[in-house]
């Protein structure tokens, strides 16, 4: 393959890297069938692919899908996780629930 071609196709790949990572899962509605205890408009949220401050992770998978990777622990700061998506980072309390996402 020449570098030509390998310069068409970069582009290609990094879009399904992308993609990889922050596509929401597939069963989206499955997870929220799984959760009838969550309220209607948290699951409008979950619906839009949206977060909001005290969701659990849980609900960020349904809205986001899986993480890249996750990151646990720390000493300092209110937050005990972070999960990691290509564009942007989750922090989640002690207790597991959205304290703010930033971009990476």
């Amino acid at each position: 393959m020449n570098t030509h071609n390998i310069k068409k196709l970069l582009p290609i790949l990094i879009v399904l890297l992308i993609q990889a990572c922050e596509s929401p899962p597939v069963r989206r509605e499955e997870i929220i069938a799984q959760h009838p205890e969550w309220d209607p408009q948290t699951v409008k949220i979950i619906e839009g692919g949206y977060l909001q401050k005290g969701m659990t992770r849980e609900q960020v998978k349904a809205a986001w899908g899986r993480p890249c990777w996750t990151c646990t622990g720390t000493t300092s700061g209110d937050w005990g996780e972070a999960w990691e998506y290509s564009s942007q980072v989750v922090f989640f309390n002690k207790q597991g629930r959205v304290t703010k996402w930033t971009q990476k």
